[in-house]
């Protein structure tokens, strides 16, 4: 006497599952391709738009709530502002803008309140260490540096009425280019 087999179709035979995944795998490039977001396109990556920000409304208000001075230095030609948030620097509020330099490079200006080994040390709770610093427009900028490759340099500047700390992949000459636009701002009133 046989016994039936009980067993789902399924499990039946590796055709079963093969043909199975074939007709879910056309169903779901035709579910995505039908809501149009995405595409395809061979061939090398370009640039696409980069974004902009107002940086001069972020920056202002944030002057209003901020108990240190705050800078809003003005943009390097070619440069743009992609970026405005608020951080939290050794846990008190800093505002951050970020730009895309001319040759496409990245920077990003943070101001604190802090003492500048408090900033560095609470910037992003990477340990740097001081590496050297140097005369720029009347002020000393100094950096501090890692060893660990995955963690950027950071150069600060001590303005007596706030620190600016700048990091970023760019190059030297970008960095105090935006340093001495720092260094040249006025504070924002605050009211």
């Amino acid at each position: 006497m046989r016994v039936a087999d009980n067993r789902p179709r399924i499990f039946q035979g590796s055709r079963d599952i093969i043909l199975s995944l074939i007709v879910t795998g056309i169903v779901m490039v035709g579910a995505v391709g039908f809501t149009g977001m995405c595409s395809f396109n061979p061939g090398a990556p370009e640039q696409g738009q980069i974004p902009q920000v107002d940086a001069s409304t972020f920056i202002s208000m944030e002057a209003r709530g901020m108990e240190f001075a705050v800078r809003e230095p003005e943009t390097p030609e070619g440069w743009v502002t992609n970026s405005a948030r608020r951080a939290r620097v050794d846990d008190t509020p800093a505002p951050v803008i970020g730009y895309i330099t001319r040759d496409t490079g990245y920077l990003q200006m943070t101001q604190t309140g802090e003492a500048v080994q408090d900033a560095v040390e609470g910037y992003d709770g990477r340990w740097r260490d001081f590496s050297e610093s140097f005369e720029l427009d009347g002020e000393t900028v100094e950096i501090f540096t890692s060893e660990a490759s995955d963690v950027r340099d950071l150069r600060v500047v001590d303005l007596g009425d706030a620190r600016v700390m700048v990091s970023g992949a760019a190059t030297d000459e970008e960095f105090d280019e935006l340093l001495s636009a720092i260094i040249a701002a006025e504070p924002i009133p605050s009211e």
